[in-house]
């Protein structure tokens, strides 16, 4: 692919000139007059500017691009004007922009407002520029900004939504380039919208199912930590106001130690912790200490079943589009992998793309799958022998209700665990710090009768 530059005139008969990235003459072509644009001349760029990234070179002629029109020379102007007026006060004022970022909501909004747009047969151009004119947050009016660009230079939209995959899922990503290279951008983001809220529908449950027993376990956790530190002291004035020959239990006077010494040498305990972690994640950066830890994930109780399902459903999902869209299956699988981040998924798939080359049941590695739902498995054995891509919807669908029967299951299950530890640290309790207030009161014989 190389760098190409060209000159064309607009629907209101304006002429632009930019640079924009094709695989030839022709093929930037047929881009500009996708973007609404009538070429004139289009030639191969040679030089620096052909390595640069397609928003980096769109940013570097965008004043020079833009000049070419009344309008462009005046907003420059009046921008110009602005920071005359502003003076000093642009220097002394506090940018608070630096700590807001792009949040799900955001992309919601965005592909919400650029879908109602382009189905009312607003051009990309006159859509972005419309968002970009309404838009609050910083960093998606400068998203929206390089984009405007992107499409002014004749690129596609999922060209420069790759430069943000930390912003945009990949599966957001490929829903687009999939609706812009099939000319179905309207169904694309409409496809791409109902993944973000089904998305954030799942997340707001998975959060609500884990926030109630964390708390819990945080609370328990302080309260032992608080009760040690706070009642020890007070049972060695209680036993030696009322001159007790007994000795406080060795167990509560260990664990008092402990607490004491961790709160004493602090940075000893978050020199370890970071130690800990750091050791941790040099282990998982390799490719075997990131497998296992994957495969962890898949197998840890409880949640295991869940962080499988939703791994599946970005799969199958992302197996559905491209299906859609007359993919091949081994095309299907080799894209639709770029959305899995678990190694042990992504390495089954990629085994039943080389028992597909040679012939063999693809499915079968699925088999070996953790936590595979055995349904879903069913699906695609049938579907090996019918229709592929209407199993595959039919996957999508039974995954989405399978993740909310689960998530409802957890919800019942994570009290039950709840009370469990909940009991733990109250025999904890009673044993470190209210057996010596009892064996005060009442003498050591009830604690000696249960051999405690």
């Amino acid at each position: 692919m190389g760098v190409y530059t060209y000159r064309a005139t607009t629907k209101n008969g304006q002429t632009v000139s930019n640079k924009i990235e094709g695989n030839s003459v022709q093929d930037v072509k047929d881009k500009l007059r996708a973007n609404g644009l009538t070429p004139i001349n289009v030639r191969q760029q040679t030089g620096i500017l052909s390595k640069l990234r397609p928003a980096q070179r769109t940013k570097k002629n965008q004043v020079s691009s833009a000049a070419v029109t009344k309008l462009a020379r005046e907003k420059l102007l009046e921008e110009q004007r602005k920071k005359q007026q502003q003076g000093l006060n642009r220097d002394i004022n506090f940018d608070f922009s630096m700590f807001k970022k792009a949040t799900r909501r955001d992309l919601i909004a965005f592909t919400q407002s650029l879908y109602l747009l382009k189905r009312a047969n607003f051009t990309n151009t006159r859509a972005l520029t419309t968002l970009l004119e309404n838009s609050d947050n910083p960093v998606m009016k400068g998203i929206i900004e390089d984009l405007l660009n992107g499409v002014e230079a004749g690129e596609y939209i999922y060209s420069t939504l790759e430069y943000y995959e930390d912003v945009f899922p990949t599966i957001y990503i490929s829903i687009i380039k999939i609706g812009e290279l099939s000319g179905n951008m309207t169904n694309a983001l409409f496809q791409a919208l109902d993944y973000l809220q089904e998305s954030a529908s799942t997340t707001r449950a998975v959060k609500k199912a884990l926030t109630g027993p964390l708390l819990q376990a945080v609370g328990m956790f302080l309260l032992t930590v608080v009760g040690v530190l706070v009642g020890v002291p007070v049972l060695e004035n209680l036993y030696a106001n009322m001159g007790v020959t007994d000795k406080i239990p060795p167990l509560t006077l260990k664990v008092a130690a402990f607490i004491r010494a961790c709160v004493d040498k602090w940075y000893f305990v978050v020199a370890f912790i970071i130690a800990g972690i750091v050791l941790f994640n040099f282990w998982k950066s390799s490719v075997n200490g990131r497998y296992q830890w994957d495969m962890f994930k898949l197998k840890v109780p409880i949640f295991g079943q869940l962080i499988t399902r939703l791994a599946l459903q970005k799969f199958f999902k992302a197996m559905q589009l491209n299906l859609a869209n007359n993919a091949k299956l081994y095309d299907a699988l080799d894209i639709s992998k770029g959305v899995v981040s678990n190694y042990v998924i992504l390495s089954v798939i990629e085994n039943a793309q080389d028992n597909l080359q040679q012939g063999e049941m693809w499915v079968e590695p699925f088999e070996r799958l953790p936590n595979m739902p055995p349904m879903a498995l069913e699906m695609l054995r049938i579907g090996m022998e019918t229709d592929i891509e209407d199993m595959v919807n039919k996957i999508v669908e039974f995954l989405n209700d399978d993740i909310n029967i689960t998530i409802e299951r957890i919800i019942k299950i994570l009290p039950n665990v709840s009370m469990a530890i909940m009991g733990v640290v109250m025999v904890f309790f009673i044993l470190v710090v209210l057996k010596p207030v009892m064996e005060l009161y009442t003498g050591t014989f009830l604690f000696d009768a249960y051999g405690m």
